[in-house]
């Protein structure tokens, strides 16, 4: 996947060693206590069901694969079932590059390792794909890395333990920037959304007709924060303010989806392109920004 555009990086390591509090390698809370990968979430199921595929990360070998979990959605007293069981990470396989260096791939998609123990690989072999097995709340990837049995934090070679703000090396070949939000999804619909369907792989229709029971801009979002400002514009085609909506967020929230827009009744839609435009603030950072767009014909 191209990250920021098809994956994004839903949570870092964990490197408050407190058993009450989490920071990630910033100082930042984009983490959840005692988390110990790097977390590459897909857009939705969707995504994961057409395919999106796990590469190795570096020449190896197989020392250790799990296949056959599925990759339902669950329960809370399920994904409590796997915990208990120790399968948190579902299917997995744990690559071994010598010199006491490992990496984990966790939650891959059921069915989908294409290896097998002692096999040997070759950096960039694909090796599964990003699937929702073991606990895992949305589709995506856990990676992590270990040396000489300590858990390495990728953007920064130090121990998690290490704790936040420190700068030995970046281990990822490609320089991956930190991001401690994202705004992952996004379009408009005739209808409030269900954002469970929204979850599971529904998009956008390419256009709207004029007549309908509303017109409603959608977006979603990864790591959102309390105190985070949220604007959501709808632009009619003559530029004006169609619909708006603002909102500070409450709670701290791995995923979160909101909406805005406007109940038609009984009246039409002026044809031409809307545009929908989503802000998100956060104090001590640059604001982001997002438009999609719709034809109504």
């Amino acid at each position: 996947c191209a990250l920021g555009e098809s994956c994004w990086i839903a949570n870092y390591v964990d490197v408050d060693p407190a058993a009450d509090s989490h920071k990630d390698f910033t100082c930042n809370a984009k983490t959840y206590e005692g988390h110990k990968g790097t977390d590459f979430a897909l857009r939705s199921r969707a995504e994961m069901e057409k395919g999106v595929n796990v590469l190795a990360a570096a020449d190896g070998k197989v020392l250790r694969l799990r296949d056959g979990e599925d990759d339902t959605l669950k329960s809370a007293a399920a994904r409590q079932k796997i915990s208990e069981t120790n399968k948190d990470c579902g299917n997995g396989v744990i690559l071994d590059h010598g010199n006491g260096l490992l990496t984990y791939y966790c939650h891959l998609k059921n069915g989908s390792i294409t290896l097998e123990t002692e096999q040997n690989v070759k950096e960039g072999d694909i090796i599964a794909q990003v699937g929702q097995s073991g606990n895992a709340e949305f589709p995506h990837l856990h990676f992590t890395v270990i040396w000489e049995g300590g858990h390495i934090v990728p953007f920064t070679g130090h121990l998690k333990e290490e704790g936040c703000g420190k700068f030995k090396h970046n281990l990822w070949k490609d320089q991956l920037s930190y991001a401690s939000f994202a705004l992952y999804d996004g379009g408009f619909s005739n209808h409030v959304p269900d954002f469970k369907d929204i979850e599971n792989g529904w998009q956008s229709p390419d256009s709207l007709s004029p007549t309908g029971e509303a017109l409603v801009f959608w977006s979603s979002f990864y790591q959102i924060q309390q105190d985070d400002e949220i604007t959501m514009t709808i632009k009619a085609p003559d530029g004006q303010v169609y619909a708006a909506r603002n909102v500070t967020q409450d709670k701290d929230r791995a995923r979160q989806h909101y909406y805005t827009g406007r109940k038609l009744r009984h009246r039409t839609l002026e044809p031409g392109i809307y545009t929908g435009i989503t802000t998100i603030k956060r104090k001590g950072e640059n604001p982001q920004s997002r438009e999609y767009t719709i034809t109504v014909k």
